[in-house]
This record gives C-alpha cells, structure tokens and sequence, in this order.
C-alpha cells in the first residue's frame, strides 16, 4: 500500500508560489557510484559522474538528485588539479581512479553517502519511497545499524511567510512538539547524546520565546535566536531562513567555522529525523508526517496559545527524556484536539 504524505495547511510561499520541500538523507555503506547508477535505473534522468565521491542525476522523477560522499575533502578533489600537471589521469579505467574508488569503498564505513534531492512539490512525495527501496536493496544502512553512525534526515521545506509572526510560531510549536516527536519517533540515543548536531535549544531560550506575550519584530526574533543559537547544531535549524532575510546580521553574530557552513535559503532545516533506511516499512512519510505536525501547530493560534499554558504549568519539570509528564500531557491533549481533524 502506498504511504501517505501529509499535505500542511500552508501551500503556498511569501509571493503565492507553491511551497517545495527538499530533503537529504544520510546512509552507510553504499558505494556514491553504484548508488548513483542505481537511483538513475529506478528514477530515469541523465547521470554525471564527477568523481568517485560525487554524482549529479538530473531530469529524474524526482528532478535533480545530488549524491556523494558527505566529506568536503574528498568532493573538492582539490589534489587533481596538481597532479594533471604531473601527467597523472583520473579517467575511468586508469590506476589513479582505481585509487580513488578504493578510498571510497574504505570511507563509507565511516562517512555517510549523502543523497540530496532538489525541493520537491508536495502532491510527488510519493516518489520518495522509490529512491529509499532503491538504496535499501544496495544494503544501505541507517542510524540505528551502528554506535558509530549519526546519520539523520534533513527536511527542507520552503516557509510560507518571511514575517516574525509566522516563522515565530513555526520556533513555538517546534519547541512545544519537540519532546513529544523524539518520544514518538524513537530518536536514536547516538545522534541525541553523543553527536552535537542535533541539540535541544537552551531552557532560557525557550522560555523567552513560549511566554504568552511575546510578539517580537524581526530583527528581535533574530536577535532573540542568534543571542541563544549562534550554531547550525539545533534540530530545527533556523539560521538559513534569518541569513536570507539579514544575512549581515546573521553572519556578524556568527564563528567563522559557521560563517563557513551555513548557506543563506528560504528554507526551514529541520535535522532531527533519523535516516531508518534499513528498517522493514520504513518511509520518509514518518519523519514528514511529523513535521505536518509542527505546520499545523503553528497554523493554529487558539491551540498554540493553549499549548504554551500547558507548557509553564509543567516547566518546572519539563524535560525532553522519553515519557515525562509533559509529553504525557502533551498526547492527551493533541488527541482530543489535533489527531481527530
């Protein structure tokens, strides 16, 4: 039976153009090229292979698909430039390819393959679960398969309003949905405690941004966010979305290292879902679906304002830790008024 993808209440961007969504997924133990060629098989398109640790399909069903090695020394291949001058040929066939496919056949133990696609229309989601059975059946693997694997999925979807209310209630309802979904979803313990990439936002900060009377402008929301979240590592990453709207006062508030990183797009980055590639009946409709969620929290002002009440009752013994009170009260609440629609 197919999966199905939920639609979220807001269809449309700032300027009444269709929202998209993009979406990357990490996975161990799959081979760029061999990935590449086979998502080419399933999906159609026409394949570049620009090395063994990258490769673009394009003019696939599911339009462009990026597919490499997650490691930014391998992919610039910098080190080919100097040695062609040395008469040195990187063509398929030759010793100096053969050594480079070898070192990506040794680095996808430790180093995800990366497929990303391009933002997607909500109505093709559905074609998502043919690239994930595809990867499957090349033995992909995903987040829970090792101690050593962090490897999530990113979903990207485009915002559909560049004002502070909206994308301020987008940050609420993830705030007040965040335990919940890591409960529901059963987020892996590695990525939560021995990776940094997808860190709870700090208590202040949470606390600033869930008071009933907070109605910041932009450049408060901002300033607000970047006081608290200097850092992409967030598991609802916001600096993209504020670095296109003030991108001098996003980078100003910046490290190098993340001036570096962040890329400034109209996009929400939310890194929380595990890539469960390997696991029997999973869909990228799961971790999706509960995303739908957070949009229909933030959608709805009545039930938000409720939620954020319900939240300072139980602050003071808030915690993201699997089936705590808040969670609890959480679920009841939702299934009274938020799965029943």
């Amino acid at each position: 039976m197919p999966t199905r993808y939920l639609v979220p209440p807001s269809l449309t961007g700032p300027g009444g153009e269709p929202r998209r969504v993009g979406f990357e997924f990490e996975m161990g133990n799959l081979q760029v090229t061999r990935a590449a060629q086979a998502l080419q098989s399933a999906l159609g398109g026409k394949l570049e292979v620009l090395s063994p640790f990258e490769a673009v399909l394009t003019q696939s069903s599911l339009g462009k698909l990026k597919i490499e090695r997650d490691a930014q020394l391998l992919k610039s291949t910098v080190y080919r430039k100097w040695l062609t001058q040395f008469g040195v040929n990187f063509a398929p066939g030759t010793l100096a390819h053969e050594i480079e496919t070898n070192i990506d056949s040794v680095s996808r133990v430790l180093i995800p393959c990366e497929v990303v696609t391009e933002p997607i229309p909500f109505d093709a989601l559905a074609g998502l679960d043919d690239l994930v059975e595809t990867l499957k059946a090349l033995g992909a693997e995903g987040t829970q398969e090792s101690l050593i694997y962090a490897f999530g999925m990113h979903i990207n979807p485009s915002i559909p309003g560049a004002g502070a209310d909206i994308l301020g209630r987008y940050i609420q309802a993830f705030l007040l949905l965040h335990g919940w979904i890591i409960e529901y979803a059963e987020i892996d313990l590695t990525r939560r405690f021995l990776t940094k990439y997808i860190d709870p936002y700090p208590r202040p900060y949470m606390e600033r941004v869930l008071a009933r009377d907070y109605q910041p402008d932009l450049d408060t929301l901002i300033d607000d966010y970047l006081a608290f979240n200097p850092t992409r590592n967030r598991a609802l990453d916001m600096l993209p979305v504020f670095c296109t709207l003030d991108e001098e006062r996003v980078r100003k508030a910046l490290g190098e290292d993340e001036q570096r990183l962040v890329s400034a797009r109209p996009a929400f980055h939310y890194r929380l879902p595990d890539c469960k590639v390997d696991v029997p009946g999973w869909s990228a409709a799961q971790a999706w679906n509960l995303w739908v969620y957070i949009e229909t929290l933030a959608a709805d002002r009545a039930l938000l304002d409720e939620l954020k009440d319900e939240w300072r009752r139980f602050s003071g013994d808030f915690s993201l830790s699997p089936r705590s009170e808040w969670t609890a009260r959480l679920t009841s609440i939702l299934s009274c008024k938020f799965f029943e629609r």
